[in-house]
């Protein structure tokens, strides 16, 4: 597959622009369904500061971050790991937080872990700014359709949104491990925060 070009999205706001950008995001949803975005508005400092504290929370002890563990439930809440080496297939080999921010009655804070000490405040900031940014996707989206701007958001119903960080601790027999396995996720978009090569 080629490279693809990040589509930048501050020509939204430019009515020279706006028509490029808006074609664009369609032929990424008719080819590929995905595309990388820049300039989204979601400010930098805010996503250095969600992977800070993100990198303190896993950096804890073991101890420390069980007592934020979940129940292995079809919709899984809290912390969880998967470290396995056994079996002739690969394994998963990570640690993971998943927290569910949208609807407020779904924001079960004892899954919220307290340490380091700003790591609610950071989430609850930059999940309300990545809400505001699936709104414009979706937006752009539905009047790509020929629709309303905001028909998917309407037909989706109540809004839902959760959060999930991913943590690949280094491992001793790598070629054993995968971080995850192929598979497809639920919901209207997913917006993946790069770091490096990886997301």
């Amino acid at each position: 597959m080629a490279t693809l070009k990040p589509i930048d999205l501050s020509g939204l706001n430019d009515e020279r622009l706006a028509s490029s950008v808006r074609a664009q995001i369609a032929e990424a949803c008719e080819k590929n369904g995905f595309f990388q975005i820049i300039n989204h508005g979601v400010p930098v400092e805010l996503m250095d500061k969600l992977k800070e504290v993100a990198r303190k929370f896993f950096d804890l002890p073991k101890d420390e971050k069980l007592v934020y563990a979940g129940k292995p439930v079809l919709a899984a809440e809290g912390y969880g790991s998967r470290m396995v080496l056994t079996g002739s297939e690969p394994q998963f080999w990570r640690e993971f937080v998943e927290l569910h921010t949208l609807p407020l009655s779904e924001r079960h804070y004892n899954y919220w872990p307290q340490k380091p000490a700003e790591f609610n405040e950071t989430v609850e900031k930059y999940t309300a700014a990545l809400m505001d940014l699936a709104h414009r996707l979706l937006s752009v989206i539905s009047e790509n359709l020929g629709l309303k701007p905001t028909y998917i958001k309407e037909a989706m119903g109540e809004t839902q949104q959760s959060i999930v960080f991913q943590c690949y601790p280094p491992c001793p027999e790598p070629g054993k491990t995968l971080g995850l396995p192929a598979h497809s996720d639920i919901g209207g978009i997913t917006i993946l925060m790069q770091e490096g090569d990886g997301l």
